[in-house]
């Protein structure tokens, strides 16, 4: 992976909150050979917006204790700018425009299981989501 750490998309982050078995998740063979983790405001606010998180203390707290280890990139206006430009030429969502921009700006590789969302970017590192773990 990368020294200097890994932008993880929220797709990976809620795949962890949703299985059980958090050892066979990405994010968690992700945790543990990364030293470095990070996450777009963005991420953190769509993690935020689910309507489980707001209804369910104890889910609410899992997401808080999950984002304890993790750094939050801020928005800025040089982010803000690429992600007008990779929206308007890429063709792509908004929410992931923003989370490019926040991977190339910071030249941090990006975690998603949606690749196929990012595909049109260019100068985006992406990182392929390895197979499930079985202990």
């Amino acid at each position: 992976m990368s020294k200097a750490g890994v932008l993880i998309d929220t797709s990976v982050l809620i795949d962890f909150l949703r299985q059980n078995n958090k050892m066979t998740t990405w994010y968690y063979h992700i945790a543990a050979t990364e030293a470095k983790l990070l996450i777009s405001i963005l991420t953190h606010t769509e993690l935020y917006s689910g309507k489980k998180i707001w209804k369910n203390a104890r889910s609410r707290n899992e997401l808080q204790e999950l984002l304890s280890a993790i750094e939050i990139l801020p928005f800025s206006q040089k982010i803000s700018e690429n992600s007008g430009k990779l929206r308007a030429l890429a063709d792509i969502d908004l929410p992931d425009a923003i989370i490019a921009a926040t991977a190339i700006e910071s030249k941090l590789p990006l975690a998603t299981l949606n690749p196929r969302h990012f595909k049109k970017i260019p100068g985006l590192h992406l990182l392929k989501p390895v197979l499930k773990y079985k202990n």
